[in-house]
């Protein structure tokens, strides 16, 4: 089983980046055949946009340094929101539409020989507080920009940041680079299907202590694993489950979860986390050998037309059993 997503915190100063793969750049693509554009957005804040016009006009790029994303229980998030397309301009018209199950981006305007102007959206679901679905949004926005001769510098990195790729075929690709060296690559197939691969600076503690590996499955009959560092306490070294989402317009899509070590209790299974992006809780025994206990997990997504709806697992069982070297033979 892929071990899989984990979403951070911190979500306060999140920095989001949409890029989109561009085509491969022709050999005359020179700066010397592009054109730069700065400005603000009716946010106040900063806006840079260039295009290329070396066979016909196309955009480049455009990058909105700060936008304000209000969410609809009053949380608000401060972050950052590009594209990187060649993407064809008529009459130095462009339009670019995207709505997909984990948001949804807008952006319209006209780019001339000495500025230009439009509008533009970012829309995505999230979770309130209380695990119900909400819309958290810029609403419709305006920018306006003005020609510049000098190629203006890219937008900051944060502390903690966020950069979303999404490719030709829909696949999107999430890498989120954060405090303590904490690493996490999500990758989003356009069908729904997920994984994630996490890696982390921060050091394991030192001293005696052994691990346990246990593979087990849910009452989905879908897998799940649990790797421990047992010692002066028991660590969770890490923790994946797979599940079979169903949401409120009957669509269904798999999702896949793994988090980054924690401590429990002697015998204990227990995790409980909720974020704007998704919550799950796992409580149980385990064991020497054996744990058994309760499981559940619930996703936002948007609908169609824009829409947030819950997505949910509902109450499930789990069993896993110790597969290492160290395990006793056990009939899963």
């Amino acid at each position: 089983m892929t071990r899989m997503r984990v979403v951070g915190a911190g979500l306060a100063g999140l920095m989001v980046l949409f890029v989109l793969v561009p085509a491969a750049a022709s050999a005359g693509d020179k700066d010397k055949h592009s054109r730069y554009y700065r400005g603000e957005t009716s946010q106040g804040e900063p806006v840079i946009a260039k295009t290329h016009v070396e066979d016909a006009t196309r955009l480049g790029q455009i990058t909105f340094s700060s936008v304000t994303i209000n969410c609809e229980d009053g949380t608000q998030l401060q972050g950052s929101m590009g594209i990187s397309w060649a993407l064809p301009m008529s009459a130095g018209r462009f339009d670019f539409d995207d709505v997909f199950s984990w948001g949804a981006r807008h952006l319209h305007g006209r780019l001339g020989v000495y500025g230009g102007s439009g509008t533009f959206s970012f829309t995505w679901p999230a979770l309130t507080a209380d695990e119900q679905a909400q819309l958290c949004t810029t609403g419709e926005l305006t920018w306006q920009v003005e020609r510049t001769a000098a190629k203006v510098a890219a937008v900051p990195s944060s502390e903690a940041q966020t950069r979303i790729t999404v490719g030709a075929d829909g696949t999107m690709r999430t890498v989120t680079s954060g405090t303590q060296g904490i690493r996490t690559v999500i990758t989003s197939g356009p069908d729904g299907t997920m994984s994630t691969a996490v890696t982390s600076g921060t050091k394991t503690a030192t001293g005696a202590s052994h691990l346990r590996n246990y593979d087990g499955r849910t009452s989905q009959a879908l897998g799940m694993f649990v790797d421990t560092e047992v010692g002066s306490t028991i660590k969770v070294r890490a923790l994946g489950v797979e599940w079979s989402v169903g949401c409120e317009d009957g669509t269904q899509f798999d999702d896949q979860t793994n988090w980054v070590p924690f401590t429990v209790p002697p015998a204990r299974l227990d995790l409980d986390y909720l974020l704007l992006y998704g919550a799950a809780h796992i409580h149980g025994r385990l064991g020497t050998h054996v744990g058994s206990g309760a499981a559940s997990h619930a996703v936002p997504t948007l609908t169609a037309d824009e829409q947030a709806q819950l997505c949910t697992t509902g109450d499930l069982t789990w069993r896993a059993w110790r597969v290492d070297a160290g395990a006793r033979p056990i009939v899963p």
